[in-house]
């Protein structure tokens, strides 16, 4: 009979330990990114989009700068700065190379920031090469794929108009956009 009164008395604390175990888990796996997934990284055994954890919407001032200039002594250094290792990451064991579309989009925009201003210091074009017409190409489809519905104010004459952005613009996250 003491043997059962034990094992009765043991149960509600066993349940207590296992609620607790429990709801701990739970509370930890809530905040941490979900474990890395099984991909293989061959063939076409990949994500779509980079694995990262995203949180909330980003709010970004929109604003004329004197930084990432088409011609200046820092403007080279500071275009290259965005893309960090030229946009490419490495996944998976055998360390795949990937392009994250966000950089590959910077990097066109600066082969055609470069091309105009050749052109213009040199007069030396290269009419519709290969590179410059992919980037063209590329940079309206993400453009048409990511479009932006937001209303911009257009200010003075209709034929040639000042349009003026508001100042903070809602960007929902990367992830978002996949969805």
């Amino acid at each position: 009979m003491a043997l059962s009164t034990k094992k009765t008395s043991l149960f509600p604390v066993l349940l207590l330990i296992l609620l607790v175990k429990t709801a701990a888990i739970v509370w930890i796996r809530r905040f941490r990114p979900n474990p890395p997934s099984q991909y293989s990284y061959l063939g076409d055994d990949y994500p779509r989009a980079w694995p990262i954890p995203m949180t909330g919407p980003v709010h970004m001032p929109l604003e004329n700068t004197v930084r990432y200039a088409i011609e200046s002594p820092e403007a080279d250094e500071e275009w290259r700065s965005m893309s960090p290792n030229d946009g490419i990451i490495h996944l998976g064991k055998h360390r795949r190379p990937f392009s994250i579309s966000m950089f590959h989009q910077l990097r066109c925009i600066d082969i055609l920031r470069k091309e105009m201003w050749l052109a213009q210091t040199t007069g030396v074009t290269k009419p519709d090469s290969m590179l410059n017409r992919h980037c063209v190409n590329y940079l309206r489809q993400m453009m048409f794929c990511t479009a932006d519905s937001t209303l911009d104010v257009v200010r003075g004459p209709i034929a040639h108009p000042l349009v003026v952005p508001e100042f903070f613009t809602y960007s929902p996250t990367w992830r978002d956009r996949q969805h």
